[in-house]
């Protein structure tokens, strides 16, 4: 009988290789209009929940998700107030709160994403409102497939390289100077101003950061990816298509990025568009705004019962793709499913659809609160959880118990 390698086995002075824990990752999905709340959170909670009609195909995966309710940011607006899914804090409001309205996304890759070539990766909608740095500005999104993946796997010229070492040299001097200009102008200043200039400094050497590390990636060989997949990714043949093939796609996308270690936080922001399910005829936005017509409630549950199934899809896929070190992707990658607004037909921004599975969480449960809690009490759930040394996100006032 074969004995597993124990340490006397080893050469003299050999040492056996140490375990590497797979490193944690945070994947966020945006769907703009929130779901209907009534087939959405389940009438009764704990660990023995009735899946609700609109999580049935959740069903074979019940054990590596939790869905909450009573969660929100305690804001109103609508449509206007969608853009603070994952911060909790208005754009408008930024100015109020210490961090501004800094995103769960941008906040992780600033704790954990110099370790990989893209710090975060913000996908699909053009129109992204989804992902806003500390400085308030909005973080653009990679809206084709096709350049997603050349981006990620597709290596560049060397004409090409050379224009961004330029880049990045002409942007380091950019900042030296203003950073000279502002080290004379702070001798002027007193104590408050010395404050906000200390922010301003901050910030720049979050820049500085961020080119240091687009320099130092510039040159090291990017993943090769060589299933299937790859060719039809790269040539753009998938860039077009209906809401659910694209939904499909960028699900693929994001696999491949974990897979390869490319980032280790995305974000999918999904826009408005015709879905093309069989037995939905009107559009997304439209059906959102059903007024309780049984049609378009039909509609409505075609798309957002599909919407679970490749979420469930995503879920399997992750949990039989293998780390090194023998766990799963899903043991390691969170993955937060939800919405800035509550009710599309009621225009209202309380009690937000709020999915989280993976990550290492304990699972498989109907988390309801019972009564109001910040929704960022569950991202700083989140970011501890990342391994992020915080104690606070935006507007949170704690961590939120029963998921360890």
């Amino acid at each position: 009988m074969a004995l597993r390698m124990l340490d006397v086995m080893m050469p003299r002075g050999a040492k056996a290789a140490e375990k590497v824990d797979a490193p944690k990752r945070i994947v966020a999905i945006n769907v703009p209009f929130g779901m209907h709340q009534a087939s959405f959170h389940p009438s009764d909670s704990g660990r023995d929940y009735t899946l609700s009609k609109t999580l049935q195909p959740l069903q074979p995966v019940r054990e590596h998700f939790t869905v909450f309710s009573h969660l929100d940011h305690g804001l109103r607006g609508g449509h206007t107030a969608a853009h603070t899914f994952l911060s909790g804090v208005k754009y408008v409001d930024r100015a109020r709160h210490h961090d501004g309205n800094i995103t769960l996304d941008q906040r992780a890759a600033e704790l954990i994403g110099g370790a990989t070539r893209f710090p975060s990766l913000t996908l699909w909608n053009n129109k992204s409102i989804v992902s806003w740095t500390r400085a308030g500005i909005k973080v653009p999104a990679i809206s084709k497939p096709s350049d997603a993946f050349r981006l990620m796997f597709i290596e560049d010229t060397s004409n090409s390289k050379q224009r961004v070492r330029q880049s990045l040299a002409d942007s380091g001097s950019i900042l030296d100077a203003v950073r000279d200009n502002a080290n004379r102008f702070r001798k002027k200043l007193g104590v408050s101003d010395r404050q906000k200039l200390a922010e301003y400094f901050d910030s720049i050497r979050g820049v500085e950061k961020k080119l240091e590390a687009s320099g130092a990636w510039l040159d090291r060989p990017k993943p090769v990816v060589d299933d299937a997949s790859a060719a039809p990714l790269a040539s753009g043949k998938r860039d077009n298509g209906t809401m659910a093939e694209l939904f499909e796609v960028w699900l693929d996308l994001i696999i491949l990025a974990l897979r390869t270690d490319s980032t280790r936080v995305a974000v999918i922001d999904a826009p408005n568009g015709n879905w093309g399910l069989d037995g939905v005829a009107q559009g997304y936005h439209s059906l959102s705004h059903h007024g309780q017509r049984e049609d378009m409630l039909q509609q409505l549950a075609v798309i957002e019962q599909y919407q679970m199934q490749q979420l469930a899809g995503l879920i399997v896929r992750m949990s039989e793709t293998k780390e090194t070190d023998g766990s799963s992707l899903l043991d390691s990658t969170m993955v937060l499913f939800g919405s800035g607004i509550g009710s599309g037909s009621r225009h209202t921004n309380d009690n937000l659809p709020i999915i989280l599975a993976g990550g290492g969480f304990r699972h498989g449960q109907h988390l309801d609160v019972g009564h109001k809690q910040p929704l960022c009490n569950l991202y700083l759930s989140i970011l501890q959880q990342l391994g992020c040394d915080v104690d606070r996100f935006n507007t949170s006032t704690g961590t939120l118990t029963g998921l360890v």
